[in-house]
């Protein structure tokens, strides 16, 4: 399963040949998800702490407990909406092929997001340990994490895997809905120029003196 991180083309080609198996996807979904938990309970557990250190408990417990199942759930919605855009894109783009494949495709572009997972784990445990968030404005603490050092090397970390899980995902179409290379770059190519954008647009503010 690694070699689809260093040679998408040849995994794909050789994948297309075996029936459709989703327990790999589901293992590479699985790990995603149990690395995003484990990096938004840090991240809330230190705003806990910080912004709503006077509250109950039982709130803060409440409140971590919704926002991890919400995070949980983020990554399997994350999965079935970007199979789903490749799908659509692809349709007018002369692309065959059943959608369960796109599916089991598309999580293997996953893979890379498991190592910027863990790098963005050291990097918040790192931010938690060697920042002081000690403030009584809620926006202000907002402000300093998103601006911390470790927070923008983490969302720069982000666009070189995303880019990364492109390359991917680009082969995955070629083979699972039969397109061009061409093709196979604009079904890939539009909704991540748009994601592309969100990121360095969260990346300047983070660097933004303002």
């Amino acid at each position: 399963m690694l070699e689809v991180l260093s040679n998408p083309g040849r995994f794909f080609e050789e994948k297309i040949k075996e029936e459709i198996d989703f327990k790999p996807p589901y293992a590479v979904i699985g790990a995603v998800t149990l690395l995003t938990l484990i990096n938004a309970f840090i991240l809330m557990r230190e705003l806990m702490e910080n912004m709503f250190s006077d509250a109950p408990n039982i709130a803060q417990l409440i409140v971590i407990t919704l926002g991890l199942i919400g995070t949980m759930a983020s990554v399997t919605v994350a999965w079935l909406l970007i199979s789903g855009l490749f799908y659509v894109i692809s349709w007018p783009l002369a692309g065959q092929g059943k959608f369960a494949r796109v599916l089991e495709y598309v999580a293997y572009g996953f893979l890379p997001f498991i190592f910027s997972s863990a790098i963005s784990m050291v990097l918040l445990i790192s931010m938690c340990l060697f920042s002081d968030f000690s403030m009584n404005d809620p926006l202000a603490i907002e402000k300093a994490m998103l601006k911390s050092p470790y927070m923008i090397l983490s969302n720069a970390v982000s666009i070189i895997f995303v880019l990364w899980a492109a390359n991917i995902w680009v082969f995955a179409m070629i083979h699972s809905r039969g397109l061009a290379v061409k093709n196979a770059l604009i079904t890939v190519g539009l909704p991540l120029i748009v994601y592309l954008i969100y990121l360095f647009y969260t990346l300047y503010q983070a660097i933004s003196p303002f």
